[in-house]
C-alpha cells in the first residue's frame, strides 16, 4: 500500500461530526444522543494521547487512542484515516459474518 505522505501534512478539517452522526443515525447506524453530542470532542481526543479519554473509551471501549501520524502537535488527515481504519479493524465481529459460499442462489440471477 502506498504511504500517502501528504496526508500527514494536511491539517484535518473535519467539520461538524455531530451533523454527520445524526445523518448516519437516520439511516440506521445506532448512534446514541450522547455519541452525537460528543462526536467533535471524541474526534480530537482520539488522536491526542494526552487528552482525557475516559468518556470516549466508555462509549467505544475498543477505540485506539494515540497520535497516529507521529506528530502530536497537529491533527492531520493521516490521524483521521488511521483512526478510522483502526476502528473498522477492531469493531468488526468477524465471527458473526456468515459465508455466502454454499448458500442457495436466488431464482433468476446471481449475486
Amino acid at each position: 500500500m502506498p504511504t500517502y505522505p501528504f496526508l500527514a501534512e494536511r491539517e484535518l478539517k473535519a467539520g461538524d461530526m455531530t451533523a454527520d452522526l445524526t445523518a448516519l443515525s437516520r439511516v440506521g447506524v445506532p448512534y446514541s444522543d450522547t455519541d452525537k453530542e460528543k462526536a467533535n470532542d471524541d474526534l480530537k481526543a482520539q488522536a491526542d494521547p494526552n487528552a482525557d479519554t475516559a468518556d470516549l473509551l466508555k462509549r467505544y471501549p475498543k477505540a485506539q487512542v494515540r497520535d497516529f501520524d507521529g506528530d502530536p502537535n497537529k491533527l492531520t488527515e493521516m490521524d483521521a484515516l488511521v483512526a478510522y481504519l483502526q476502528m473498522i479493524g477492531t469493531l468488526v465481529d468477524v465471527d458473526a459474518a456468515k459465508p455466502l459460499e454454499g448458500q442457495p442462489q436466488p431464482q433468476g440471477g446471481t449475486r
